[in-house]
This record gives structure tokens, C-alpha cells and sequence, in this order.
């Protein structure tokens, strides 16, 4: 989770801070009102990290790193306690780095899952984590390995966090630490420069505020939108004026952050937002007068330091160590392959037995037994069946003591080095459908939408997709003519005649009226008899597709963008291709073409051309010798 420490440096603007200072404070009360707010709480899945903790053993520690986004402090730790062996008496104490005591979680006395919620307010944060470690404490603890385990498991883990949301005065304060909502205004016919604004702002504040979950949505009415208040932010893109960005209705819950410029110049302005290098604008307005563009570069070689992936653990049986990678990291649009060279370090197995067993998903990439060396150093491919945006890992690590009733204290520590690496292979040959999502449209996506008003649709989508991103995407938008050329990943707002003329195939093509053709096996036309939104994922011309469409009713499509925002883990949680919702407001997931099960391609690498030919090249030669041998010998016969 490093991705919290980097600056996201996509732009490095020159920043004009406007001349006009702050007013001083007023005493009126309303006039500067501080609304302490508190987040949703935050799935540990959307974090980044395994939802599930299983503690083995009394009195080990397990570390977790939990981030934390600047300008907020973790406030609550919630979950689910059960699955308790041997433990019934026994409870789990929460400690930050510094053992510091932040709570007590005690075991439940019935066979249920209980929940649980922990003040961690008083944890110590550093580097943006807060370094959790959960120590399972038993009454009754067992004297030696022969003893049954006591362990307890720890599910549904969330943390909430907390931040002051003053109303705004300056451009500085307008984005405080925590929000859950910003709305951007643009009015009903915007611009071009107005969409492409808008679409970089929805990116820019979707990355800036991760891991956190904030929606950012475009307002395409004629009618302004409810003004922002407490935790909620009102912005608006105006085409034309002075270019720059302005507080309007300063220290009141009608403030509002007015961008404004025409062109390229109010495409500029936005790039404030790249970081936190805002908060240096502390007066009421400023300006963004030049770009240099500083792009992120692609790799296909990552090490785990790089990812941001670190993991230890102690053993005595078994216990599973999870980690994982965001693909997108390596900004190069789809992966068809991955291939792990693992590098660890653990306590030498001199006396009994240990091994090592790792799978991505249910798949079985390695196994190797664990001995004297201390040290691991194996390779292991990722099939295309196991890719997908985030792919976890599951080390599963056994160590069994030579001595029978071997004390407690008998354990294997097993640590991943940081140099270990990740090297992945760009390509379309994958699950497909949302399991690639949002990597294939990272970091350049296009985007085309049939009618301007149609851009807060397309602006739904970056917005899912860069809460589940660890790069910030950056929008382009073309022209549909532009697009269907074009092979860059695309993010389209279009009718099912668009998609047709433009040689697409998506797994539903809406027709006329209430018409939807499935091309699916087999392939249908079905006339639905009332309208249908929907949100697809496909394939066309060897580039990724996210296609929105409706038949009739455009409110469909917000329901089926809805249904995706209300998982835990966004399109992580999706499967297949498809998202629709019909005439009744019922949303359904659906597997036509890709994203469900692959079956098993095992990985061959070129080589095979070199033995190819070297086989036959050999056997050209056993076949000319062998005729040989048979002329001299029928020779010699004659003879």
C-alpha cells in the first residue's frame, strides 16, 4: 500500500495564488462552522488488504498496515469475531506500533459470529499506516504443540475514518481530508473543454482521495444542484472568463469552487489537483498557468518493494500469509500473464519438517519443502485464468517440529524479501469482461459519448474505476469517428446503431424500441417490452470496451452504476460481462461472452519453436542416415 506515499505527479503545474488574503475569522459561529465527519466504514478489501484475519497461537503477534489518507485519523476498526478454537475464554488485544493497548475483542461465548468495534482514535500513524498488530491473549493456554491450537477468526474488517469539513473559504481548505461526495456542475449542454475538464477533475479527486471511496459525480441538469454542505463539496466548470479557480459564497454551506477558462486553459486549471499541492493556495482564488506533463512510465518488471508488498509471519502448523498486486501499477492495459519470482527468507529447518505452498485464487502456482538453506528462491507463472486487476496471493506455510509436545516457542518465521519480482505480460488473452477492469484502462482511456449531456455517464465510470485503481487514469475525449479508429481502451456512451457501425460486437446490442440482441451462445434478438440500462464490458478490434447504453430509460443506467457502487470491492465483485437493469428497477450480472471461469492453458514460452526445429532437423538426419545404412547394406548383399 505504498501507493499512499507516492505523489501523484501526472502534471507539475505553475501555481499563481491570488492576491486577495483570507478575511479574518468571524465570530459568528455559522460564519466558519468546523462539522467533525465521519466516514462509512471502509471495507479492508477496498484497502487493499484480506478482509479475513485468522489468528493461530496465544500471545503472537499479527501485524496488519492499515492506510491512512492525510488530513483524516482512523477512528473505528469493525468486523466479526468467530470460528473459535479452543479459545472461549480468551479475547484479542488491538496494539498500534508503539504496544500501545487500543482495545479488547472478546471471544464470543456462543458458536455465532459476534461483532465488534474498536476505538483505534489513539493509534499511531506514520508514513500515512497505522501499524496495527492483533495478539490472541487465552485463559487456558496450552503448554506445548500437542496441545489443540487455539485460534480465533476475524472477518469483515472495515476501519472508519475521521476529519474536520469546515465550510470552505480559500481554495487550500475546499478539499478537506475526508468527503464522501463532490459534485461537479457543468450545466446541461457543456462544452468540449467543459467535458474534458470535468472528466480529468473526476479523475484527479477519484485518485487524490484513495483509498477512501469518495463519489465524484458530473451534474449535467439545467437546475444547479443542492449546494454543498458538511462532508459534500459543490465545484462548476464555466466555459469562458479569466482562467483560474475561485471560492464563491466563501465560509457558508453555499460555498462552491468555480473553475473557469476556455480551451486548454481550463483544461489546465485542474491539473491543482494532481496532489496535495493545493493546500498552498490559501487565498480565495488562483490560477494554473503552465503544464510540463510528466507521464508515468510503463513496466513490465516490478519488485515487491516497488508494489508496495511486504508480508511476515510466524509458524508453528499451519498458517496462510496473503498478499497481493495491483496490476494497474504496471500501466500497461491488459495482462495475459504473469510471472512471480519469489525471494524469502525464513528460520532454517534443521530439525522437522516445513513447506511452502502458493496459489493465486484456487490455482496452484508452486510448492517446494523447506530446509536448511533458510532461503526461497523459485519462479512461478500466473496463468491467464488467475489474472485479473488485483491478483492475490496465498502462501500457505507449514512447519511441523522434529520433537513430539515441542514447546510453543518452537516456530519457523518466514518473511518475503522486497526484492522479489513481478513480471507481467500485456495482452486481450484473459478472463475478459469486468475481471479486467479497471486494468485494461489504465493509465489512457478514451472516451466518446453520443451527446454532451451523456458525459456525467461516462464520468460514473471513471469514477468507479479509479477507486479500484492505483494510478490515476487519464481521460481523452474523441469523437465517435475518432474512437472507432483508434485502439486505445474505450469508455463509450453510445446507441446499439453506433456500436454496430462501428464493427463492435458487445454481448447485448440495444435495437430499436424495447429490441436487445444477445450475442451469446446461442444468439437471440428479444423484444423486452419495456426499456433496459445497461453497462458492458467486451472486446473489440484487440481493445477493451466499456460500453453504457439504454433503451428508453436513461435512469436504468444510474441504477445499474448504483448496483456496481453498493459492492464491496466495485467491479472486483463482479463477474461476466454484462450489468443491466430492466423496466422493473432489478439489477442483474451476467456471464454472455467473458469474465466467468476460464479453463486451465498451462503457460509455454517460445522455446518450444527452437526444440520444434532442432527435433526435426535431428530427425531429418536419423531418416537420411538410416537410408544410408540400407543402400550399403543392400549393396554389400548384391555384392
Amino acid at each position: 500500500m505504498n501507493r499512499l506515499r507516492k505523489l501523484a505527479l501526472l502534471a507539475v503545474p505553475t501555481i499563481l495564488i491570488g492576491t486577495l488574503a483570507a478575511p479574518a475569522a468571524s465570530a459568528d459561529p455559522l460564519q466558519n462552522q468546523i462539522n467533525p465527519s465521519s466516514t462509512p466504514a471502509v471495507g479492508w478489501g477496498q484497502l487493499g488488504l484480506s478482509d479475513e484475519l485468522v489468528l493461530l497461537g496465544d500471545n503472537q503477534r499479527n501485524y496488519v498496515e492499515v492506510p491512512v489518507p492525510q488530513g483524516v485519523t482512523p477512528t473505528t476498526l469493525s468486523g466479526q469475531i468467530g470460528s473459535v478454537v479452543d479459545a472461549a475464554e480468551g479475547r484479542v488485544d488491538v496494539l498500534d506500533s508503539r504496544g500501545t493497548f487500543l482495545g479488547a475483542i472478546n471471544a464470543p461465548t456462543a458458536l455465532a459470529s459476534e461483532p465488534f468495534t474498536v476505538n483505534i482514535s489513539a493509534a499511531e500513524v506514520t508514513d500515512n499506516t497505522a501499524r496495527l498488530s492483533f495478539v490472541l491473549r487465552n485463559a487456558d493456554a496450552p503448554a506445548n504443540s500437542c496441545a489443540q491450537v487455539p485460534s480465533i477468526t476475524l472477518s469483515q474488517l472495515s476501519t472508519s475514518y475521521s476529519g474536520a469539513s469546515p465550510n470552505p473559504r480559500t481554495v487550500s481548505d475546499f478539499l478537506p481530508g475526508y468527503l464522501d461526495r463532490v459534485n461537479v456542475r457543468v450545466g446541461a449542454n457543456p462544452s468540449p473543454s467543459q467535458q474534458q475538464a470535468a472528466l480529468n477533475l473526476v479523475a484527479r479527486l477519484t485518485d487524490l482521495y484513495r483509498p477512501i471511496p469518495v463519489r465524484v459525480d458530473v451534474d449535467t441538469s439545467g437546475t444547479p444542484a443542492d449546494p454543498g454542505a458538511g462532508s459534500s463539496r459543490v465545484i462548476e466548470i464555466r466555459d469562458g472568463g479569466k482562467p483560474g479557480l475561485s471560492v464563491e459564497n466563501g465560509g457558508t454551506p453555499a460555498a462552491a469552487l468555480v473553475i473557469s477558462g476556455n480551451g486548454e486553459d481550463l483544461v489546465r486549471q485542474v491539473d491543482l489537483f494532481a496532489d496535495r499541492r493545493a493546500k498552498l493556495a490559501q487565498s480565495k482564488s488562483a490560477s494554473v498557468d503552465s503544464v510540463t506533463s510528466d507521464r508515468p512510465q510503463s513496466s513490465n518488471t516490478l519488485t515487491f518493494a516497488q508494489l508496495g508488498v511486504a508480508g511476515e509471519t510466524s509458524v508453528l502448523g499451519t498458517t496462510t500469509l496473503y498478499t497481493g498486486f495491483d496490476i494497474g501499477e504496471f500501466g500497461t492495459g491488459q495482462v495475459q500473464h504473469a510471472r512471480l519470482h519469489l525471494l524469502a527468507n525464513y528460520t532454517p529447518v534443521t530439525e522437522g519438517e516445513g513447506s511452502l505452498l502458493i496459489r493465486a485464487g484456487s490455482t496452484i502456482l508452486a510448492s517446494r519443502s523447506l530446509d536448511g538453506s533458510g532461503t526461497v528462491d523459485l519462479t512461478a507463472d500466473i496463468p491467464a485464468e488467475a489474472v485479473a486487476s488485483n491478483i492475490g496471493l496465498g502462501l500457505e506455510l507449514r512447519y511441523v517440529p522434529r520433537h513430539e509436545c515441542a514447546p510453543l516457542s518452537d516456530r519457523m518465521t518466514f518473511a518475503l524479501d522486497p526484492r522479489s519480482t513481478l513480471t507481467v505480460t500485456p495482452g486481450t488473452h484473459n478472463r475478459g469482461g469486468f475481471p479486467v477492469l479497471p486494468m485494461a484502462f489504465t493509465p489512457d482511456v478514451d472516451v466518446a459519448v453520443s451527446s454532451p449531456d451523456q458525459i456525467r455517464y461516462a464520468a460514473q465510470a471513471i469514477n468507479l474505476m479509479g477507486q479500484q485503481s492505483a494510478v490515476a487514469l487519464l481521460p481523452r475525449l474523441v469523437t465517435f469517428d475518432d474512437a472507432a479508429a483508434s485502439r486505445t481502451p474505450l469508455i463509450t456512451v453510445a446507441t446499439g446503431e453506433q456500436l454496430r457501425d462501428a464493427g463492435m460486437s458487445p454481448p447485448l446490442l440495444p435495437g430499436a424500441g424495447t429490441t436487445i440482441g444477445v450475442n451469446g451462445k446461442p444468439a437471440t434478438d428479444i423484444d423486452l417490452g419495456g426499456p433496459v440500462g445497461v453497462v458492458q464490458a467486451f472486446t473489440a478490434q484487440d481493445r477493451s470496451v466499456l460500453a453504457i447504453s439504454a433503451t428508453g430509460d436513461w435512469s436504468l443506467v444510474d441504477r445499474s452504476f448504483d448496483y456496481i457502487r453498493g459492492l464491496d470491492r466495485r467491479w472486483a465483485s463482479l463477474t461476466g460481462d454484462v450489468v443491466a437493469t430492466g423496466a422493473d428497477g432489478d439489477t442483474v450480472n451476467l456471464v454472455v461472452r467473458s469474465g466467468g471461469p476460464m479453463p486451465y492453458e498451462p503457460h509455454v514460452d517460445d522455446t518450444w519453436k527452437w526444440w520444434a526445429t532442432l527435433s526435426a532437423g535431428a530427425a531429418v538426419l536419423i531418416v537420411a542416415a538410416a537410408t544410408a545404412i540400407l543402400v550399403v547394406r543392400r549393396r554389400r548383399n548384391r555384392a
